[in-house]
């Protein structure tokens, strides 16, 4: 790829990445519960939960019907901000090692040659 247009890529990403306003770590999951009363099981739910990891622990709040949506969609903002950040960090070391003379190319190859696409999962 020619030098201007992994700029002009990069200048993209981070046009999108500030107009990412809210984010908020972690995933959502549902949660039922079922009980037994009387002979007849009783399931109880959907319960959604905010769940992510932080401080060596995994730490969870249930979240409300009417704050789902919002909780949610801030969750995917947060992914999408990472995938744009990995992705300007790549485009970025490629113009990095674009720029390397030939000797630290050569010496250096397996770091910079693009490797074989990874298979989708089955």
């Amino acid at each position: 790829m020619t030098l201007p247009t992994l700029q002009q890529q990069r200048a993209r990403i981070l046009q999108e990445m500030a107009g990412i306003d809210q984010v908020i770590r972690g995933h959502v999951s549902t949660q039922t519960y079922r009980i037994q009363r009387g002979g007849e099981t009783i399931i109880q739910g959907p319960y959604y939960v905010l769940q992510r990891h932080q401080d060596g622990r995994n730490q969870c709040q249930r979240i409300s019907d009417q704050e789902v949506e919002l909780i949610t969609s801030q969750v995917l903002a947060y992914k999408r901000y990472m995938e744009l950040a990995d992705r300007y960090a790549a485009l970025t070391e490629q113009l990095t090692w674009d720029k390397q003379s030939e000797v630290v190319k050569k010496r250096f190859r397996r770091f910079w040659q693009p490797t074989s696409p990874k298979r989708p999962p089955s």
